[in-house]
């Protein structure tokens, strides 16, 4: 999306992201709520977010199940806040296993808001370890706090990886120039 400032002088492109935020009672969305504030604060000038929010109560319903996980098929960021005691319930395991099917190779990034559970002292409990699967089998990043930097994944059309392999990046140009004598395989 371009933007115009008010001589009509065309300013930076923002990218645009889709997030998709799960939690599981009042407290958890609060949670949430300071995290995106977090994001958006951290990423504003560069990022535009589109925000849609789902308590795990109504992904116990068919239809609002069924966009949530149109959604999160197609989310750049998809945010779990809950407790951390205890393990997710079986219809939110249930949701993901389906936006999971339908996301196919699409990487994008998923964040566990979880406080340790007391007592535990490094140890994930039975929900970061479930996401921490769940985005493994997906192809997606693991986040338990706001990151660094966020940046697009690689796009999957023809000419971008033309492009991408015609780029020459400095690493690869040290590789490429490096004068390293052959090693002798035979010993």
């Amino acid at each position: 999306m371009t933007r115009t400032n008010e001589d009509g002088a065309g300013l930076e492109t923002k990218t645009a992201w889709l997030v998709v935020v799960v939690y599981e009672n009042a407290a958890a969305r609060e949670c949430a709520v300071a995290f995106c504030d977090q994001l958006v604060g951290r990423f504003w000038a560069r990022c535009e977010f589109d925000v849609s929010w789902w308590s795990f109560e109504l992904l116990d319903q068919e239809l609002a199940a069924k966009e949530a996980a149109e959604k999160a098929a197609q989310a750049d960021l998809i945010i779990f806040s809950a407790t951390p005691e205890g393990g997710f319930p079986v219809h939110v395991k249930a949701w993901v296993e389906t936006w999971h099917n339908q996301r196919g190779d699409r990487e994008g990034l998923l964040a566990g808001l979880m406080e340790p559970v007391p007592g535990a002292g490094d140890l994930e409990g039975p929900k970061h370890h479930y996401l921490r699967q769940a985005a493994h089998h997906a192809a997606m990043d693991y986040l338990t706090h706001i990151p660094q930097d966020i940046s697009r994944p690689i796009p999957d059309s023809l000419d971008s990886y033309t492009k991408r392999a015609d780029q020459v990046t400095s690493l690869l140009d040290d590789i490429l120039h490096q004068q390293t004598p052959p090693q002798n395989l035979l010993v």
